[in-house]
């Protein structure tokens, strides 16, 4: 038979002596015979000449032989044994290679099985039945770029082939080849993948900066990444700098930092990523000098973070002279889990993001400590000392874009958790945020479509100058500066003074007349100045501000008043030398492959509506797979070495898995079902640790202990007692940050005994006094009140 086609149509009962071409149509035709009766293949006997040829090839069924005797005589157990599969079927088929012929002949084949058979709805679940197919595979990597799991995966092409039980898989066999695509992608370590992804990418984009440090041992420590786009907006926007950590992203646990700030559309946009090998001033300042580095050494005028003293002091040293603002978010949550009062977090709150003067605020500030009664609370006392950081009132006149917490950030990684898993590895990780990272400039493209091609209804009672406003900002913008346009009618004017260059005007609010504002009318510069200072921080024209245009009969906004970062032509697209996006092979294949689908959507459509318009369109599709078949040999795309260039033998090593201050373990809480003692009836430990039980063996062994030292951990809490073992110390220190406590892991291994007597039901900011072993009584053990 010369035909494969042939070959599987075959009797079986005229088998014996019948010849194929090859091994792989016999392999074919008996796979397909094992499919059809009901049993499982395994390849037995394979003989080679001294050139190389097969002359012998012989296949058994799963069953053949039994479980070797060694395996099921050790005692030594730690997992359950596999079940016995192995009945000693003695079914085969063998070809031998015909020298005279040069063609395989079949010379055994034994068809007598000793177990059942499977069904028809069980074939599926055979084992050399079960093949992800290269087309399956294409499939399912498009799926899985988008952000399908491999489980939703499974359940849509079972669904394209009338159920799950039709698909020739099963889910672990998906993701057995899907792991296997990834290693052979990813290479020999994933930091050399990382790595040598970006300098590939650097050829496609030449603005595209990246940077990283190793540790001792040549591992991946610190890594910093940004590009082209992210340099020309922090170029256009990078007066405010905002960054913050998120953890969880990746496999090695390396906390992200992600630095953004607010565009033209007043949407968050990304500077650049960095992962750091630990939340150090060393490690901060890195990144901080390696930002700095990429972005030509152009510093921000303001930076906004939440309180870690590491950052604090990273910012201090790298951008001196930038103002520090702490996150208002950060600080009103801080406040209510130090005070625990909802009243004064309100008040805080007030006091915090309103507008005022210095002596005012200490006013104000001093009557609150007073009200509530909190003139020696520490966290109190360490606010007012960084009042400068955080309170309006000293941070008004500088230049914020009106960002007042690091909530900007937040936004971002509450988007890229859908991109982001806690089990990608580095190379996986960066190009989930590439990927990411479109999407989110997808969005502004939209916006400036918008503002291109619409224009917003006039509403307010100052035409002109709303009319100018449409045309000067982006519509989120001149949202924002018409809700001030309306806002001056609700303004005052409480006296007015006009001299022979200079007019000022001091105004009031209607419904608040307690509060004046003056503004000053510079005539020869066509200049506005206002106590409010909103132009200073926000970098838009304030209502007061309006309200002087209204009374000078001003037709537009003054030019002087027009911040340019706020434009619709603060990014020149026409001017600006783009480079080409990176786009690797593998994301052109999963794009075909994607195109192709969509465009064969609608004929299948039609093709399915009738029996033979299905059988023609099938086998126009079956003659197309033969074609590209034998055009492309059946071989897979090498991902490594066609994107990345052969790859050299690299020192740099993967990172280890770290501990970070966002994934501390924390003390157990007791469950509220926590089980009793059976001696003493008291909860938070059992009989075996009760510590009033076998009075006698708990003094003998403390007699035992003096002579030899050993360390006591908290383990667990109930509400009123704690449990004890000697073991090394693994707890947690309460610390404080610039806004407040926050939980730090800690160990020791050490001979001494926590002891906090004052120590409050919520354990919420004390501080553990350790006590040396020999000072310890008997009626500290728990009962006593130094330990409840």
């Amino acid at each position: 038979m010369s035909k494969s086609s042939d070959n599987l149509k075959l009797p079986w009962t005229n088998v014996l002596g019948a010849q194929f071409d090859s091994v792989e149509d016999a392999d074919a035709w008996y796979m397909n015979y094992s499919r059809l009766v009901g049993f499982s293949v395994r390849k037995n006997e394979l003989r080679r000449s001294k050139s190389g040829q097969t002359t012998i090839r012989r296949w058994v069924c799963n069953l053949e032989g039994y479980r070797a005797e060694k395996y099921l005589a050790n005692d030594n157990r730690v997992r359950e044994p596999r079940p016995i599969t192995r009945t000693g079927c003695k079914a085969s088929f063998r070809v031998n290679y015909d020298n005279s012929s040069g063609k395989f002949t079949v010379t055994e084949f034994k068809t007598e099985h000793n177990h059942p058979l499977t069904s028809p709805n069980e074939v599926h679940l055979l084992r050399s039945h079960r093949h992800v197919s290269e087309g399956d595979l294409a499939q399912a990597k498009a799926l899985r770029h988008v952000g399908v799991k491999t489980c939703q995966v499974v359940d849509y092409m079972g669904d394209q082939v009338g159920g799950s039980h039709n698909l020739r898989f099963k889910r672990k066999d998906l993701q057995n080849r899907l792991d296997a695509d990834r290693s052979a992608e990813i290479g020999d370590t994933d930091s050399v993948a990382t790595i040598a992804y970006f300098t590939a990418k650097s050829d496609n984009d030449p603005g595209l900066y990246h940077e990283y440090t190793l540790d001792d041992e040549n591992r991946l420590r610190n890594l910093f990444w940004t590009d082209y786009m992210a340099r020309y907006d922090y170029e256009c926007f990078g007066d405010v700098l905002a960054f913050d950590a998120t953890y969880k992203t990746n496999a090695y646990q390396k906390p992200l930092v992600t630095l953004v700030g607010t565009n033209h559309h007043r949407r968050t946009t990304v500077f650049g990523f960095g992962l750091l090998g630990d939340e150090t001033v060393e490690s901060y300042t890195w990144l901080l000098q390696t930002f700095l580095s990429a972005m030509g050494n152009r510093k921000p005028k303001s930076v906004i973070t939440d309180g870690d003293k590491a950052m604090a002091k990273a910012i201090k040293t790298v951008f001196f002279g930038a103002t520090h603002r702490l996150c208002c978010w950060h600080l009103e949550r801080n406040a209510q889990a130090n005070i625990k009062n909802e009243d004064f977090t309100r008040k805080f709150r007030d006091l915090m993001l309103t507008g005022m003067s210095a002596g005012e605020f200490d006013q104000r500030w001093f009557a609150l400590v007073n009200e509530f009664k909190l003139h020696e609370h520490g966290w109190v006392k360490q606010m007012y000392a960084k009042r400068h950081k955080w309170a309006e009132a000293f941070l008004k006149g500088t230049f914020f874009a009106g960002m007042r917490s690091t909530q900007w950030c937040e936004s971002i990684h509450c988007y890229l958790n859908r991109f982001l898993q806690y089990r990608l590895k580095l190379y996986e990780f960066v190009l989930q945020i590439d990927r990411a990272l479109r999407n989110i400039r997808t969005t502004e493209v939209q916006d400036e479509f918008k503002t291109k091609f619409s224009t917003p209804v006039l509403t307010t009672h100052l035409r002109s100058l709303e009319k100018h406003a449409t045309n000067v900002f982006p519509i989120s913008v001149f949202h924002w500066i018409r809700e001030e346009i309306r806002q001056e009618a609700t303004l005052i004017q409480f006296e007015a003074l006009n001299c022979t260059d200079t007019n000022y005007y001091t105004l009031t609010q209607f419904g608040n007349v307690d509060i004046k504002w003056t503004v000053v009318y510079n005539k020869p510069t066509n200049k506005i100045d206002c106590s409010c200072q909103m132009m200073d921080s926000a970098g838009i024209p304030c209502r007061h501000m309006f309200h002087v245009m209204k009374v000078e009969q001003f037709r537009n906004i003054p030019d002087n008043m027009i911040l340019h970062r706020w434009t619709k032509k603060v990014k020149d697209y026409t001017s600006c030398n783009l480079a080409r996006s990176q786009v690797d092979s593998e994301i052109s294949d999963v794009a075909r492959f994607s195109s192709l689908s969509t465009a064969t959507n609608k004929m299948c459509f039609y093709a399915a509506k009738n029996e033979h318009s299905y059988k023609e369109a099938l086998a126009a599709i079956n003659q197309l797979t033969s074609k590209f078949q034998e055009l492309f040999g059946g071989q897979r795309t090498c991902h490594q070495s066609s994107v990345y260039g052969p790859q050299t033998k690299s020192t740099v090593l993967d990172p280890v898995v770290v501990r970070t201050k966002g994934g501390a373990t924390r003390l157990k809480k007791s469950p509220s079902n926590n089980r009793k003692c059976s001696v003493c009836t008291q909860p938070g430990h059992t009989a075996r640790r009760c510590p009033i039980a076998s009075n006698s063996a708990r003094s003998s062994e403390a007699n035992a202990a003096n002579n030899d030292s050993w360390g006591t951990s908290i383990l667990a809490r109930s509400s009123e007692h704690f449990s004890f073992y000697n073991s090394e110390a693994s707890y947690e220190i309460e610390t404080q940050n610039e806004c407040g406590s926050s939980s730090q892991p800690c160990s020791e291994s050490t001979d001494h005994l926590w002891n906090n007597s004052s120590m409050p039901p919520s354990m919420g900011s004390n501080t553990f006094t350790f006590l040396p072993y020999p000072t310890m009584h008997s009626d500290m053990w728990p009962g006593d009140n130094s330990f409840h």
